[in-house]
């Protein structure tokens, strides 16, 4: 079975998403965030390759990839590395920030 490792800044991205979305609409988009998002990586960790390559000049990696959460959260950002046996999601971000930005922010940690 392919796995899903989440770093612990991916994990407090998720959980930030969600609260926003309780906070900010009705309770179920943020469940159904929830689910599209497990969803999703359930699928990236069976077809790694499935997103497109994310380039930073100070990656840790050359592998970066990323894809949409889904059509209905489709401005949300999953960044991962593809593994021999699935993903590991380094972080969760909104489409419209910078991505290229992000690694000077300590995107990476």
């Amino acid at each position: 079975m392919a796995r899903v490792l989440k770093r612990p800044a991916a994990s407090r991205d998720i959980i930030a998403l969600w609260v926003w979305y309780a906070e900010n609409a009705p309770p179920e988009l943020a469940d159904r965030f929830m689910s599209e998002t497990e969803s999703a990586l359930q699928t990236l960790a069976t077809q790694p390759k499935s997103g497109w390559p994310v380039r930073f000049a100070h990656a840790v990696t050359s592998e970066l990839r990323a894809a949409r959460v889904s059509s209905s959260f489709r401005k949300i950002l999953l960044v991962y590395c593809p593994l021999t046996d699935g993903i590991e999601l380094i972080r969760v971000v909104h489409g419209n920030r910078e991505l290229s930005q992000l690694a000077e922010d300590k995107f990476f940690q």
